[in-house]
C-alpha cells in the first residue's frame, strides 16, 4: 500500500511538472496586457512595478475545497482553494474564495473574487482580489480563467467528474 501511494504521488510530481511547463505555453489563456515581462528582466529582485503571472489548474475535490496545480512565476507546485461564498444569477456565478499558490519558488495566499460566465459556449471567468499571506502580501490581483468540460490533467477525487479551470493569477506590484 505504502508503495502505490509512493508510486502514485511520485506520478502526480511528474504530471505536476510537465502540465505546468504547457501551462506557460497555452494559448487558451493569455496574460493580460497589463503584464510587463520585459519589466522582470531589469534584475529588481523586490519585484516593484513588476507584474508576476502565475498559472494553475484546479477543480473541486471536497466542496468547498479545490485541489491542483501552480505554474509560472511561482515554480511548479500545487493549488489549494477553498469557496468562501457563492451565488448564481442566470449564468453568472459570483465566488468569493482563497487561492493558496504553493509554488517551488515562491507561495502566497490571494483573497479573490470570481466573476464565471457560465453561458453557453463561453465557460471564462475574471478575477480581482489581494495576496493576504506571503510573497507580495498586499499586492493586489487580477486573472482570468476558462472552464474546461474535460480536463488535460488527471483529477482524482473530482466531483464535477473531468471538469477543472485553468488560468492565471497576475500579481500586480505597485512602482513605491
Amino acid at each position: 500500500m505504502k508503495n502505490n501511494l509512493r508510486s502514485v504521488l511520485f506520478c502526480f510530481g511528474v504530471l505536476v511538472f510537465i502540465v505546468s511547463g504547457c501551462q506557460k505555453q497555452d494559448q487558451s489563456v493569455r496574460p493580460s496586457s497589463a503584464s510587463s515581462n520585459e519589466d522582470k528582466s531589469k534584475g529588481d529582485n523586490n519585484g516593484i512595478g513588476h507584474v508576476f503571472d502565475n498559472t494553475f489548474t484546479k477543480y473541486i475535490n471536497n466542496y468547498p475545497f479545490m485541489t491542483g496545480i501552480v505554474g509560472g512565476d511561482v515554480g511548479t507546485g500545487t493549488y489549494a482553494g477553498e469557496v468562501l461564498n457563492i451565488s448564481t444569477e442566470g449564468f453568472i456565478t459570483s465566488v468569493e474564495a482563497l487561492y493558496h499558490f504553493n509554488g517551488g519558488v515562491h507561495s502566497f495566499t490571494a483573497h479573490v473574487f470570481v466573476t464565471e460566465n457560465d453561458a453557453p459556449g463561453v465557460g471564462t471567468a475574471t478575477i480581482i482580489g489581494s495576496v493576504t499571506e506571503g510573497w507580495h502580501k498586499g499586492a493586489n490581483v487580477t486573472g482570468e480563467y476558462k472552464v474546461w468540460d474535460n480536463c488535460q490533467i488527471p483529477t482524482p477525487g473530482n466531483q464535477e467528474g473531468t471538469r477543472c479551470y485553468q488560468g492565471v493569477i497576475h500579481i500586480h506590484v505597485p512602482k513605491g
